[in-house]
């Protein structure tokens, strides 16, 4: 995924690769998923269906809850970055 744009935040590009594997599993007909990532705060918004407050990530947050419900994500876990 190319995001080079300046207004594009990191959130923005989290979310975007959210739902391209979100799409990726809807496509290949995967289910009942267990996602891990390494965006607490996405991770927790997705897993508490509460929307962003910042008004620029609530389409792409409703994008990606929609698919996530109709593929089925069972967990949303977070896990440590490692550089």
């Amino acid at each position: 995924i190319s995001l080079a744009s300046r207004r594009t935040t990191n959130n923005i590009a989290e979310y975007q690769a959210l739902c391209a594997g979100l799409n990726y599993a809807l496509t290949n007909g995967l289910t009942n998923l267990h996602v891990v990532g390494d965006s607490a705060m996405i991770l927790a918004q997705m897993r508490r269906r509460r929307p962003p407050r910042a008004p620029h990530l609530r389409s792409i947050y409703a994008q990606s809850r929609g698919i996530a419900d109709r593929v089925h994500v069972c967990t949303w876990n977070h896990h440590l970055r490692a550089f």
